[in-house]
Formats: structure tokens, C-alpha cells, sequence
């Protein structure tokens, strides 16, 4: 039991060493294949990496089944359980400031498509315009729009450059029709038009729910505020009244 417990732990801190370990260079401009999940499976586009929440998983697993004295299938199982439990669950849950940065995307991507169509108007190659817009944003979209320009600075077509966006949760639908078009030859200007629209109106819905959340997320704070109040004011001397009465 003891020497099958070892080499498990040994295993799965291999495991953990090679998902630690960062890949080659050129790899990681390789675009990721992806695989299709059902919604509830499938990760959130800001929670951790794949690498991230692989470590997590196999450390639980190793874990539980070093702490648990059962019979060895069962340890196996519930080892491997709960890894994949927690895998699941640090893939539903976002990291810290990924909501905040998904808000400044959506606000900062009406503009950008705009900038993006006016150069493309004008006579400018699609990567050549990215690259303008993506120094002119600068931030989380520019970082975004940079590294589709890095993909075509090493050598990929512009619709295999776009296609790394396809499954960004701000950029990916722009990043799909971007990719097609490149593949097909066919003009962008009046598809980043379309989208720069759709864009500013999905901004402006973002900003309305955000106001109307303002009145939900004050509701505590106030409650908390006034309720001792309330309570001390109209409460207590209704429940004293009401026990003097009783006393007399």
C-alpha cells in the first residue's frame, strides 16, 4: 500500500512538473486547437490556464489520496474525483480583475473597430492598420490586437493571426469574421463598420446594467446603515412598552 502510494505521488508530481514547465518559445504563438464543451463544462474565457488549474487539480488529487487510509480503489477514486472537481471549479471562477478588465474592453472596442475601418478605408493592409490601432489603444485591447500583429510579424496569414482571437470572450466574434474574410479575400471595411456598431451598442447596454447594478450592490451597505437604527428607535421601545405593560 505504502509503495503504491509513493509511485502514485511520485506520478503525479511529474505530472505537476510538466505542466509547470513552460513551453517552447515558438509553441506558444501556435494557435490552440479548440475543443467544444457544453456550457457547463466548458471554462470561462478569465479564469486560470488550463496549466494553472492542472497544477491545482493534481495537487488536491495527490492530496486526498496521501491523507485517506481506505482501500486503495477508493483513495484511487475519490483522488481522482476530487481533481477533477477542482478543476471544474477553478474554471468557473474568474480571476482576480478579469471583470474589470472585460468592462474596459467592451467600452474601448467601439472606438478601436472605427479607427480599424477608417485605415482599412484608406487604403491600409489589415495588419498593417492593426498594428496602428493596437500602439494607438494601448491597454488590454492593445495588448490583444499586438499579438495578433506578432503572429503576422512571425510569418502567419492574417486570417490563421485572427483566428488565436476566435474564442476571446470581448474580441472573439470580430476575431471569427475577421479570420473568414481574410481566408476568403474578401473585403473588411464594411464588416468591421457592422461590428464597430454592434460593439457600441453592446457598450452602452454594459454601462446600463452596471447603473442599474449600482442601486443592487448599495442595498447592503444601507441596510446596515439604517437597520440598528430602526431597530433601536422603533423596535425597542415598542418590545420595553410592551414588557412595562406587563410588568405592571
Amino acid at each position: 500500500m505504502t509503495v503504491v502510494l509513493v509511485l502514485t505521488a511520485a506520478v503525479a508530481a511529474a505530472l505537476v512538473v510538466h505542466l509547470a514547465w513552460p513551453p517552447e518559445p515558438l509553441r506558444r504563438l501556435a494557435a490552440e486547437p479548440v475543443v467544444t464543451w457544453p456550457g457547463w463544462l466548458r471554462a470561462k474565457e478569465s479564469a486560470m490556464t488550463v496549466r494553472t488549474r492542472g497544477i491545482g487539480s493534481a495537487g488536491a488529487a495527490v492530496f486526498v489520496l496521501l491523507i485517506l487510509n481506505g482501500p486503495l480503489l477508493v483513495s484511487v477514486a475519490l483522488g481522482l474525483l476530487t481533481g477533477a472537481v477542482v478543476f471544474w471549479v477553478l474554471g468557473r471562477m474568474e480571476t482576480g480583475g478579469a471583470a474589470a478588465t472585460r468592462a474596459e474592453l467592451v467600452a474601448e472596442l467601439p472606438a478601436a473597430l472605427d479607427l480599424l475601418a477608417a485605415c482599412v478605408a484608406s487604403g491600409m493592409p489589415l495588419r498593417s492598420a492593426t498594428s496602428a490601432v493596437a500602439a494607438a489603444v494601448g491597454g488590454p485591447l492593445g495588448d490583444r490586437l499586438g499579438a495578433v500583429v506578432a503572429r503576422t510579424s512571425a510569418g502567419f496569414g492574417d486570417g490563421d493571426a485572427w483566428a488565436s482571437l476566435r474564442g476571446d470572450e470581448v474580441l472573439g466574434v470580430v476575431a471569427r469574421d475577421l479570420a473568414r474574410a481574410s481566408d476568403a479575400g474578401t473585403a473588411t471595411g464594411a464588416l468591421l463598420a457592422r461590428h464597430a456598431e454592434a460593439a457600441r451598442t453592446a457598450a452602452q447596454a454594459a454601462a446600463l446594467a452596471r447603473a442599474k447594478a449600482v442601486g443592487v450592490r448599495t442595498i447592503i451597505p444601507v441596510s446596515v446603515c439604517y437597520l440598528p437604527a430602526f431597530f433601536l428607535l422603533g423596535v425597542v421601545p415598542v418590545i420595553a412598552g410592551v414588557l412595562g405593560s406587563l410588568v405592571r
